[in-house]
C-alpha cells in the first residue's frame, strides 16, 4: 500500500516530464535494477530466505528521479507529517538510513533494494534520459528511412 501511495505522489510529476513510454521503461528499469542490487547482494543479507523482487527499490527510483527533477519540492513523509523539508532533505536521508540498514542487517525493509533503486533514479535522471533520447531519435530515423 504504501508502494502505491509513493508511486501515484511522486511517479505523476516524473511521468510528466518524461512521457508515459518513457517512464513505463524508466519504472520497470528501476525494478530491475534493484532486484539485481537485492540478488547480488542477498549473501551479505543471510538472514532472508529469498530476495525481494524489487518493487519497492523500483518506487524508490521513483522518487530519487522526482529529487533530480524537482530539488526544491516539499514533501511530508508519513512518519514525520509535521516537518515541513525539501525532497532534496527527504531522500538522502532516506537512502541514508538504508545505507546503516543495510550494513547492520537490519530486516525492517530490504535496504539494498532501496538503495539499488534510489541509486539507480538518480543515476538514470542524470545521465539515462539522454540516452533514451538519443534511442527514440535514432529509432525514428530508422522508421523514416524504411518508408
Amino acid at each position: 500500500m504504501f508502494n502505491s501511495i509513493a508511486l501515484v505522489s511522486f511517479g505523476s510529476s516524473v511521468a510528466d516530464v518524461m512521457g508515459a513510454e518513457h517512464f513505463t521503461a524508466f519504472y520497470l528499469s528501476a525494478g530491475v535494477w534493484s532486484s539485481l542490487a537485492s540478488h547480488l547482494l542477498a549473501p551479505l543479507r543471510p538472514a532472508l530466505i529469498l530476495p525481494s523482487l524489487g518493487a519497492s527499490g523500483a518506487v524508490y527510483g521513483v522518487v530519487g528521479a522526482t529529487m533530480m527533477m524537482f530539488p526544491r519540492a516539499q514533501i511530508a513523509l508519513i512518519f514525520l507529517p509535521f516537518i515541513p523539508m525539501t525532497i532534496s532533505q527527504a531522500f538522502p536521508a532516506l537512502l541514508a538510513y538504508d545505507f546503516v540498514g543495510a550494513v547492520l542487517g537490519w530486516k525492517t525493509f530490504n535496504h539494498i533494494a532501496h538503495l539499488g533503486g534510489g541509486l539507480y533514479g538518480i543515476a538514470y535522471t542524470e545521465w539515462g534520459i539522454e540516452y533514451w533520447n538519443k534511442l527514440v531519435r535514432e529509432i525514428r530515423r530508422r522508421r523514416q528511412e524504411k518508408s
